[in-house]
Formats: structure tokens, sequence, C-alpha cells
């Protein structure tokens, strides 16, 4: 048995913090997170380094905020922003631990270079209904975006055809295969999409009642670009969210039964989400890269890493990769980001989130345990419109859904981080070839909703 600690992380992707009972949410969303709450350790209050997973999981794991544009989702703009970073698997290799990831996100997938650093990497882009020889449905696809249908055609599609989405049971075999065979220590890394719209967990999970598999590709369609239609539809949308969260809950609580028969019950779990997800507080369905809380706040909960308790204040989830560095005795730190355990903890008194848009204009925010300030450029983003760039600040403990703009109250040297964010320097990055992305991988963004 090796001396070093074998690690897990659980990523689910597009959770908000306010929709769990141990923020208190009054539903029962997350049972097994609410037990490993109990001698576990929860932080209040952490902040994604950016909205988005591509940007975010590029700063969680290399702890620098990512130079890629969310105005570019194409591979190869990714791999060459991301060429020079060193990954948080990357590390742990050189650590001598064998890593394994697993998900069915395509924005961290192979095409995005994201397969470097694994032993074992299965992301689930290839499957037996691939027509990526034939080139023909790019074709379509490229027909239908010039009259702005080809995402209506995705959705079309999956509303005639009823089938679900990927589900995590359809990866479990493997993951525990994983567990099971996997030389010590190991590193293992699942990011679930389950809890990512169009929200449809399997029908035995319908805590709260929800439309069916059609009428959910239909309403998801609708929330994410006519966000006008949805009117009293907002709770069933709501009550499909949560359910989902309930089967992500579900796989934690099943890896955690999957490690402790298989020996590895006190090693450390950590779960964590890359973004939350908006449900129309700012005139938004999803999570277009706006900068409030609805989508920077996100649960983050660990238990055996020799810790309890809770952790107030903002806490940057650009400190992700260096803790579990630290878990695994490893003196490195990416990006420089000092752990988020023990001493070695930063009681700083404010975090950043940046989202690089286009080639140079960003949307930041700057988080402390009182106020938030942030900038928007000028632009469409969902169906906040900013007529011209926003200057935004909010006093959090009065105004937790940020309504109220109190912009010329807040503390200046906060003011003064905002501008030292948004005037880092950034180098020039091309946009990509969107010409160049093979057919499943652009089907599965035009799923997802990162290509409109």
């Amino acid at each position: 048995m090796s001396e070093k600690q074998n690690i897990v992380l659980v990523s689910w992707d597009s959770v908000r913090a306010d929709h769990l009972p141990m923020y208190g949410y009054d539903r029962n969303t997350t049972p097994t997170l609410s037990r490993m709450a109990e001698n576990g350790l929860v932080f209040d209050d952490p902040q994604v380094p950016a909205v988005g997973t591509p940007a975010s999981f590029t700063g969680m794991f290399s702890g620098e905020h990512a130079t890629g544009s969310m105005e570019y989702p194409n591979p190869q703009h990714w791999r060459e922003a991301n060429a020079d970073r060193t990954f948080l698997q990357e590390y742990l290799q050189h650590e001598g631990y064998y890593t394994g990831g697993f998900h069915y996100n395509a924005l961290v997938s192979s095409s995005f270079g994201w397969d470097r650093g694994w032993d074992v990497y299965e992301d689930h882009m290839w499957d037996e209904d691939d027509s990526t020889g034939s080139g023909w449905k790019k074709n379509v696809y490229d027909i239908l975006q010039k009259i702005d249908a080809a995402n209506f055609a995705v959705d079309l599609k999956r509303m005639a055809g009823g089938k679900t989405p990927p589900h995590w049971e359809t990866m479990w075999d493997d993951i525990a295969e994983f567990v099971e065979e996997a030389p010590e220590p190991f590193f293992l890394w699942v990011l679930l999409i389950d809890t990512h719209h169009p929200y449809y967990p399997p029908p035995n999970h319908h805590e709260w009642k929800q439309p069916g598999i059609r009428s959910t590709y239909a309403w998801n369609y609708a929330m994410r670009r006519y966000r006008g239609l949805v009117g009293n539809r907002r709770q069933s949308i709501v009550n499909a969210y949560d359910n989902t969260l309930r089967y992500a809950d579900a796989f934690v609580d099943r890896i955690r039964q999957k490690l402790e028969t298989e020996g590895y019950g006190s090693d450390p779990l950590v779960v964590h989400s890359d973004h939350g997800d908006e449900f129309g507080e700012h005139a938004n369905y999803g999570h277009r890269p706006l900068m409030y809380d609805t989508v920077t706040r996100v649960p983050l909960i660990m238990e055996n890493v020799g810790e309890t308790g809770r952790v107030d204040g903002p806490t940057s989830l650009l400190g992700l990769g260096g803790t579990i560095l630290d878990l695994a005795g490893s003196d490195e730190r990416p990006g420089g980001q000092p752990s988020l355990l023990g001493d070695e903890r930063d009681d700083r008194e404010y975090v950043t989130v940046q989202n690089v848009m286009g080639d140079s204009e960003r949307m930041a925010a700057v988080v402390s345990d009182e106020w938030k300030l942030l900038h928007h450029p000028g632009g469409n983003w969902g169906a906040k419109e900013f007529p011209e760039e926003s200057w935004e600040a909010y006093y959090r403990p009065d105004d937790p859904m940020e309504k109220d703009n109190r912009w010329g109250e807040h503390p200046p040297e906060l003011e003064e981080a905002l501008m030292e964010q948004l005037n880092t320097e950034i180098h020039d990055i091309d946009s990509g070839n969107v010409d160049g992305i093979d057919e499943e991988t652009e089907e599965r963004l035009r799923e997802l909703g990162y290509i409109e």
C-alpha cells in the first residue's frame, strides 16, 4: 500500500450553491452532501475562477485565470490558450499518481487538449452513432446556421427521438473498474454533466414534478433563447434542476460506498462545481458568462482532509489544484495559489472572477465578504443586454440576489482591485477555426448551448 493518499475529485457541472441545503436551501436536494457536511469541511462562499466550463476548469487546474475566450468555444483556440500551462493531473503524474478522468463534457475533451496527464481518460466523444467520417452533419449545420436554425434542429432532433441525456450510470462500470484496479496512489476525477441543462434525470429520481423528456427539450430551447416564453413554467424548470441535484448526489453516495468497500473510505473526497445556473434572476436562464453569485458561487465540500467545520469568507477555486497537491504531499502550487487547507489557507480580503470575451474585452468581479463589484462590457449577454459597459456593486448581506446596484458606496480598494484585474495583460490568441470542429464535438457543443 502506498504511503500517499488516494484522492477523488467529483465535479458537478452548473451547480449553484444556494440550491443545496448545507447553504440554506429548503429542499433536501443533496442528502449525501449534507451527511458529509456533518463531519467534513464546508466552504461557505466558494467563487469560481470563471463562468463556463473550459475557463473555469482551466483556472482550477492551473491556478491562473484562463486567457481563452468564452466567445470562441472551439478546440483550436483552447488548445493554443492552454498550451503552455501545466494542469493538475500532470503535476500528480509527476508525483507518482495514477490518474483517471471520466465525463461526457466536450469542452474538456481530448478535442480541447484535456487528455494530457491521464493514464486513463474517457470523455465519451465517440459512439456507434457517430458519422464524423462523412461530414454530412457538419455541412447541414453550416447551412442551418446561416438561417439561425442549427441549434433548433439539434433540439428538435432530440425532442423527436426522446433520447435521454447522458447519465452517470452509463459510465459507472468504468469508474468502478478504475477504483478496483488502479495502482496506488491514484487520483480519480469524475465530472457529472447530469446537472447541466436540459435537466432530465432518470424518472425514478423525479422527486419534484417536472416535464417529460420531449417537453424538457422544448422548454430547454425556449428558456435559453426566448426567455419571455418561460413565464409560469419557471417552477417546473427549477423542479427539474433540483431533481438533477438529487441524482448527482446519488452518485456521491455510490462512490463513497465503493471507496469504503475497496478499503479507501478514509481517503480524501472533494466535491464542487465549475459554475452555477440562473433561472431568470437577471433576465437569464442557464449560464451566460455573467458575474452574479447565481453563477459564480458554487458548493465546495471535502471529507477526510484532516480538517472539519466551516470556512467563512470568499474562497477562490483557483486554489483547488494546490489543495489537491497539498493532499498528495506535494509542495507544488499551480499558479502560486496556496492550498485551501490548514495554516496555508490565505484569509484574503477578496477574490477575483474573470471571463475573457472576444479578443480583448473582459467580464470581471471582485468579491469580498460584504461587497461584490462587477464589470460587464457592452453587449447582449443572454437576455440581459448592456447597451454600454456596466459597473455594479452589491452589498451582499442585504442583497443576496444582487438586485440593488449601489455603485459609488463600495470600498475604494475593491474598485482598485477590479481595475487591476481588468487591466491585466492577456496575450493574443487566435480565435481558432470553427470549420475545423469535428461533427461529434460540434453537436455536443450545440446540445450544451455553447454554439448558438
